[in-house]
């Protein structure tokens, strides 16, 4: 939708706008740069051609999947992380048994990723978008042989960071004051939806909906945050045009922030969800969790408005993704408890009565001495707040080593 703007309101509103950054960045000094590529350092590749596609191997005896036979909440909740080619190769069973071996209880899959593919079937009349989707995923079945081992099944959505969308329809994205469409980088490439565009959020409400009807227990969302890397100051959302015309009709309206989107967009997310008796969790921003007011502006991640739509929040606490000398520690990435403990702590003093913390932790040796101490250091920390328990992340899924120490601990 364009927008005919009246010139001077326009600049007033990009100048006030502009400011206000620049004061909350002098009330709470920056953290150096945290996040180098992603909150998970995801695969970006698909790696389709390094797995062999077997659907056959989630044929189960089950028929269809529904509502009715969702597996409890665990009280400690243990889960591992699985990517869509994973699930749809013959790794995926062995993977299932030594997850269940060694006394996991949740299984995370893939239904869309950061490079917006679409791992399950939907309608799709726009012959650019379908292009997009790679039904390798039967949801139930894949739901009914997790259930059949007496697994939680919790499918993981990417929000507003869709590499496929953002390069093929630049009106999705931010825009620059020229009416240009902005990129987070450009070595990247587009990466960025508007958060705040009301053609984004209505596709993504409504894989939401679809995948809420297939039996799932849970849905997690990631990436349900603004940008913040790049030139962001250049970037204008479709909200704050939005404002910007009702600020010029009316000289009492009060603007949206960031996080007023993100939590109305939760709302609408956990509405279909409550629906099919689903839950609803969703994964936030590794710094977020200190909840700075400049980290809350950026990202929009408010925890104690967001959390009240939530039956979980997922801090992604990776000790690899922090600076050096992020809280005055001398050797931060092989330092995880320090970390774990105080980003779990932080998340639970903010979080909703009614919402967990169950924070992401590394199972990878991305930039870290990766052994059996750094893995249990980070699960005795989560033990030692009080969590409600922890996810494993290897964005690979190599988690021969993981398993077999979490066996070992557990025994």
């Amino acid at each position: 939708m364009k927008f005919t703007l009246n010139i001077f309101t326009f600049f007033l509103f990009i100048f006030l706008t502009n400011c206000g950054e620049k004061q909350i960045s002098q009330k709470v000094p920056p953290t150096k740069k945290i996040i180098p590529e992603t909150e998970n350092n995801e695969i970006v590749a698909d790696p389709i051609n390094e797995q062999k596609i077997d659907q056959s191997s989630l044929e189960t005896k089950h028929e269809t999947s529904n509502s009715n036979n969702n597996v409890s909440e665990p009280v400690f909740t243990e889960g591992i992380y699985l990517n869509a080619y994973t699930i749809a190769s013959k790794k995926f069973i062995p993977l299932l048994d030594r997850a269940k071996e060694t006394g996991l209880n949740t299984v995370i899959f893939d239904l869309k990723n950061m490079n917006g593919t679409i791992f399950f079937s939907v309608p799709q009349k726009d012959t650019i978008l379908q292009k997009r989707i790679q039904p390798i995923i039967n949801i139930e079945k894949v739901v009914n042989t997790i259930h059949e081992r007496d697994l939680k099944a919790v499918s993981r959505l990417v929000m507003f960071h869709d590499q496929f969308k953002a390069e093929n329809f630049p009106e999705f994205r931010p825009q620059k004051i020229d009416s240009t469409a902005w990129t987070e980088s450009k070595r990247r490439g587009p990466s960025w939806l508007d958060s705040s565009h009301p053609e984004n959020q209505k596709e993504l409400l409504s894989l939401i909906s679809l995948v809420a009807k297939n039996g799932i227990d849970e849905i997690q969302l990631d990436y349900i945050r603004f940008p913040t890397q790049g030139n962001i100051d250049e970037a204008i959302f479709y909200f704050q045009k939005e404002d910007s015309l009702l600020a010029a009709a009316d000289s009492n309206y009060v603007f949206r922030e960031k996080q007023d989107i993100i939590v109305d967009f939760i709302k609408q997310a956990k509405k279909l969800c409550a629906a099919e008796n689903v839950r609803l969790t969703a994964d936030i921003f590794a710094i977020v969790a200190w909840q700075r007011s400049l980290d809350i502006a950026l990202t929009g991640q408010n925890i104690s408005r967001m959390s009240k739509y939530l039956d979980a929040i997922h801090p992604m606490i990776y000790s690899s993704h922090f600076s050096d000398d992020f809280g005055y520690r001398q050797n931060v990435p092989n330092e995880p408890y320090h970390l774990i403990f105080k980003g779990t702590n932080l998340a639970k003093k903010y979080v909703s009565p009614n919402c967990k913390v169950i924070p992401y932790i590394q199972a990878n040796n991305w930039k870290v001495n990766f052994s059996y101490e750094y893995l249990i250091t980070q699960i005795t920390a989560v033990k030692n707040n009080d969590a409600e328990g922890y996810l494993l992340w290897n964005a690979q899924n190599n988690y021969g080593k993981v398993l077999d120490w979490i066996f070992e601990y557990n025994n």
